[in-house]
């Protein structure tokens, strides 16, 4: 796929990337056995509570609520995706797989009153913790934030004003749910549940970029949104050195050996912010990078941008999935925008 394609091509340019062999001392196929498994303080180092009292005057205003009352947990972790107060559409029927249905199938519930009779208390705190942040905000908690659930938004968008607008995102989103449930680190001790408001502001997603840490070096950083934006490349070398500095005076105190984060870069206040830490894992999207060079380079491998000419429609990955996908595109345009951005990566090596 694309993401392969560009890796093997900035490889062939990077002579000290180290060959990977197992006990026997054959080569390893398999990019998963590349990591050690994850350790609970790898882990509980990128609890958003761990790291945020750390980094506050780098990010962006947040506020933390937690414990959670069990009952706001039994309520989240309900069947159905519905919101204090209101009745929630239940079906009774056979999906067919083609035509629809006449709706007699439909039906009104009105058991989630009773479920979430005692999350008022909840509701009020979260009403404050809005207010506190100005009044627009958006949620998350202990390690992921609801973007896998912005359909159910009347916005597209995480942005919340309410309680009601955080409950739709929370239960609606696997993701919280893995969380909630300790789904994403199974492995590893349980850690108590937070929900975290963050202060809402209108990000361009062309300006988020993902940084990754090996052993205490910043190895790489990638664009995040899978689109190419020419105003990217003409500000390239700028947005390295700015994210290179951000690294030394500030990522590089987090507490972990190896870990990827990614960063928001202000145009306009020529600001860095971070927004989130993850751990050095299989199972976080390296975005332009593959995993087998991030884990074998023995130099820092730059700021890899989306190249021109390539279909943004076809994702390298599924966005809010684990699962990856093939890129839709010509093979001449691909290859030929790649390996421009691969002369000017060199050219630019001192």
């Amino acid at each position: 796929d694309a993401r392969t394609a560009i890796s093997a091509l900035a490889l062939t340019n990077n002579q000290d990337a180290e060959a990977v062999t197992d006990s026997q001392g054959e080569a390893v196929d398999d990019d998963t056995l590349l990591f050690a498994p994850l350790t609970q303080s790898e882990v509980d180092n990128c609890a958003f509570s761990s790291w945020y009292p750390n980094f506050s005057r780098v990010t962006f205003k947040s506020e933390i609520i937690r414990p959670l009352d069990a009952e706001f947990v039994k309520y989240l972790l309900s069947d159905g995706v519905f919101v204090p107060g209101q009745k929630r559409m239940e079906y009774h029927g056979e999906l067919e797989e083609f035509g629809s249905s006449n709706g007699s199938d439909w039906s009104d519930s009105d058991d989630g009153g009773d479920v979430v009779e005692d999350i008022s208390s909840t509701t009020a705190e979260i009403s404050r913790r809005i207010e506190l942040l100005g009044g627009s905000a958006f949620p998350r908690t202990t390690w992921s934030a609801p973007t896998d659930a912005d359909w159910a938004s009347t916005t597209s968008t995480l942005e919340c004003k309410t309680p009601q607008d955080v409950y739709w995102l929370l239960k609606a989103s696997t993701k919280i749910a893995k969380d909630l449930l300790n789904e994403r680190y199974p492995a590893l001790a349980s850690v108590e549940p937070e929900l975290v408001l963050r202060k809402w502001a209108n990000l361009h997603p062309s300006m988020v970029f993902r940084c990754f840490v090996r052993n205490n070096s910043l190895i790489g950083i990638s664009q995040v949104d899978v689109q190419f934006h020419k105003f990217l490349s003409e500000m390239s070398a700028d947005i390295e050195q700015k994210l290179q500095k951000f690294f030394a005076a500030h990522a590089s105190k987090f507490p972990s050996e190896s870990y990827c984060y990614d960063v928001y870069v202000a145009r306009t206040v020529d600001r860095v912010l971070v927004m989130d830490f993850e751990p050095w894992s299989y199972s976080v999207d390296s975005c332009l990078f593959e995993w087998r060079e991030l884990c074998t380079t023995a130099q820092f491998l730059g700021l890899r941008l989306f190249p021109e000419g390539v279909n943004p429609l076809g994702h390298f990955s599924a966005k809010y999935s684990s699962s990856r996908f093939p890129i839709e595109m010509t093979a001449d345009a691909y290859h030929a925008s790649v390996a421009t951005m691969i002369e000017r990566m060199k050219s630019e090596q001192p």
